[in-house]
């Protein structure tokens, strides 16, 4: 096991055997909960594109639509595996064995713990064929602000960007930072996605500036 400097680990913490055993009602509450949600694509054009296209794709939804995006993937992206971000902390801990029964694998890391091994992780799973999903505005906001790590990852592996956002028709909404969506079971969800091309993104900009042009199409295609 590695570690940090001053000892402390460097490893992701994880949920025991035990404890994801006494989860998993939980995740087959949360797989029947998505399979009664009606998923529609705005444009039948993009949804096309999306399941034709055979590479792997970096997507990058907002935090507070994270809840349908398994589903969304398990529909739509039927042949490729999905990796998911999940913080290295205690909170990351529970995600990923949440997580596990909705086929999202984890890499696991942040800022705080593990960020550059991470970047490692997620950039040999994308080069191996999987695609990535990332929340920019992170675990802890501020909501709708990206941070540049979606983007640093697909300038690293000259992939496209997919950008995607979902509009419920009944939804409830908790009191967190981001406002989390929860859509009530055999309820309607309006799915909306578009590719940003690499070219398009980095043939002249930095990634600061590519970083602000997906923040601001994610927030022009989505809808509060």
């Amino acid at each position: 096991m590695s570690t940090a400097l001053g000892g402390r680990s460097n490893a992701p913490l994880r949920q025991s055997l035990l404890k994801r055993f006494f989860l998993s009602p939980l995740g087959i509450i949360y797989r029947v909960w998505t399979f009664s949600i009606r998923l529609r694509y705005a444009d039948e054009e993009d949804r096309i594109k999306l399941e034709n296209y055979p590479g792997p794709v970096v997507f990058i939804l907002w935090h507070n639509r994270l809840f349908i995006g398994p589903e969304w993937h398990s529909r739509f992206r039927k042949k490729k595996h999905c990796y998911g971000l999940i913080s290295g902390s205690r909170d990351g801990a529970w995600l990923e064995a949440f997580y596990s029964w909705a086929r999202i694998r984890a890499v696991r890391g942040s800022r705080n713990r593990r960020g550059t091994q991470a970047i490692r992780d997620l950039v040999k799973v994308v080069r191996e064929g999987n695609d990535v999903g990332i929340t920019p505005d992170g675990s802890r906001g501020p909501r709708y602000q990206a941070k540049s790590g979606a983007l640093a990852l697909a300038k690293i592996t000259k992939n496209p960007v997919l950008l995607l956002t979902f509009k419920f028709s009944s939804a409830i909404r908790l009191k967190t930072w981001d406002e989390f969506r929860l859509p009530l079971p055999f309820s309607s969800v309006k799915v909306t996605s578009k590719f940003l091309d690499y070219d398009y993104l980095f043939e002249n900009r930095t990634l600061d500036e590519a970083t602000q042009v997906a923040e601001n199409e994610l927030n022009r295609l989505t809808e509060d």
